[in-house]
């Protein structure tokens, strides 16, 4: 069953006659049975790519309300439904049927009609009520700084008011036959989306010395619609040309201390259907590996929403913090359109080794089937850079010059060295012995090239250095040292930035 809230009209008809006559008395009409479907999306049946399973407090339901119209006069077919009454409302995973009358020319003419519901509406403060036309309903807006907006982010649900919820169906065909007539399905979905902030940092035992910590995220102004429609069929619907000016500043009390795991990189969404990816993070979190920097219910956008992190990087000296730097770090979606009504938006930022922080951006819809997603396949990044195993070969500093080291191979056994490489995954990392050509004879290097792979042993590439068992000369001096060069998945274009795989230059001996 797929995550929808879905409504199913149909018409059982009140026959008065053997002969399926309706009566011309006063005051005779015919039943609208209205069945609303709400599957529990707390436990989602399926796992439809690219669906994230929403919480119990987004799929409250408080208020509920249904029209129905003429399509083509846009004058009502029944009496609205408008309730707030428990008893009545539907719940997660139940079928609630509601039965409206109307007239007998509904049921001898059968016009196209107009269906409109809308779920938990003081949530937006609209005014909608039973006697609200199909203008009213067509041109219904929400907005204005109290109701989902950037100037007075909602951070949590309400546990009475809920969340916007709504659907609408133009020109739906009544079909089948008495007294079993019906129309299409209309499929409900939240008026608003979600933006959740999640960081994380590596932890190394040489890193201790050195802190992370994020002043606030700053998403850009200009982007969150001043005012959007209530009910829309597509994608998104806004007030054009009018946006909030100001940002929206998220901040988090002075040294706060961020969450540190082995390889942070592994939580970047990495095209994993919704219900993985959520419950990736979730567990992360839980396991105080991924710090939650806050969830934000804002109102859709026609933009592809752009932002900043603004944090530092401090050290102790004698025991004391210093700062050492601030910096800034973009990030942005991928498309307009990705933070369309009823998508949730990840925006995942990671320190990693060499005071660098990466920015990985999800966009999932919430309880849909389609998904957009950024991700590089044109950048190099790497979480650790190229090391020699203490244990594998015997490891000297080189007097006098800083981060180089002299590596002499042991007799029986090669050196080992590794690194971690998480992206572009699918790329491929040459491993080039770099020396004279009889210095190069003397030595194996293996692997000459490695596949990057986030997925397996957190993007670690193993290599060995080890003599050349064929090798007839004289081994004696011998010595290379190691570079590295990186390719995209194709293999058609070379990656930028392979320097950034060596920080200390192992001069390899036999």
């Amino acid at each position: 069953m797929k995550k929808r809230i879905l409504i199913c009209l149909l018409l059982p008809l009140v026959l008065l006659t053997a002969c399926n006559l309706i009566s011309d008395a006063p005051g005779d009409y015919s039943e609208l049975s209205i069945a609303l479907v709400f599957p529990e999306f707390a436990s989602p049946v399926k796992a439809d790519v690219g669906e994230v399973p929403a919480s119990v407090e987004e799929n409250a339901i408080y208020e509920l309300a249904i029209w129905v119209f003429n399509h083509d006069t846009h004058e009502l077919v029944t009496t609205p439904l408008i309730t707030n009454d428990s008893n009545d409302l539907p719940h997660a995973g139940g079928v609630r049927k509601y039965a409206l009358p109307v007239d007998r020319t509904f049921l001898l003419t059968r016009p196209k009609v107009d269906v409109f519901v809308l779920v938990n509406q003081s949530s937006i403060n609209t005014t909608l009520s039973g006697s609200s036309s199909w203008n009213d309903l067509n041109k219904a807006i929400f907005g204005g700084s109290d109701y989902f907006s950037p100037q007075n982010p909602v951070q949590k649900v309400s546990t009475t008011r809920g969340l916007p919820m709504s659907g609408v169906g133009y020109g739906l065909t009544v079909s089948g036959e008495e007294p079993s007539l019906s129309v299409s399905k209309i499929s409900i979905g939240r008026a608003v989306s979600k933006l959740r902030y999640i960081f994380s940092q590596m932890y190394t035992e040489n890193d201790t010395e050195e802190e992370f910590s994020v002043q606030k995220i700053v998403l850009e102004g200009g982007q969150i619609p001043v005012e959007e429609y209530v009910f829309s069929e597509n994608a998104y619907k806004i007030v054009p040309s009018n946006y909030v000016s100001e940002p929206m500043v998220t901040t988090w009390p002075a040294n706060t201390q961020l969450a540190a795991c082995e390889a942070p990189e592994l939580y970047s969404y990495a095209g994993q259907d919704g219900p993985s990816y959520e419950t990736l993070i979730t567990d992360g979190i839980r396991r105080g590996q991924l710090t939650d920097c806050g969830t934000y219910y804002l109102r859709e956008s026609d933009k592809a929403l752009t932002g900043k992190v603004y944090y530092t990087i401090t050290k102790k000296r004698d025991g004391e913090p210093v700062l050492v730097q601030e910096k800034t770090m973009p990030f942005s979606m991928a498309a307009p359109g990705d933070f369309a009504r009823n998508h949730t938006w990840t925006v995942y930022g990671y320190f990693i080794s060499n005071r660098t922080l990466q920015m990985a951006v999800s966009v999932l819809p919430w309880d849909r089937n389609n998904y957009t997603i950024e991700f590089s396949t044109s950048s190099l990044q790497v979480t650790q850079k190229f090391t020699v195993a203490d244990g594998s070969a015997t490891i000297v500093p080189v007097t006098g010059q800083k981060d180089h080291f002299n590596v002499f191979l042991d007799a029986n056994k090669p050196a080992r060295g590794y690194l971690y490489i998480t992206t572009p995954q699918g790329g491929k990392l040459e491993i080039i012995p770099e020396g004279s050509v009889a210095d190069l004879e003397a030595f194996d290097v293996s692997p000459g090239q490695a596949t990057i792979d986030p997925s397996f042993n957190s993007g670690r590439i193993d290599i060995t250095i080890d003599r050349n068992r064929s090798y007839t000369g004289d081994p004696s001096g011998k010595t290379i040292t190691l570079s590295f060069k990186a390719y995209t998945p194709d293999g058609d274009r070379e990656i930028a930035g392979a320097s950034e795989c060596v920080d200390q230059i192992y001069h390899f001996y036999l």
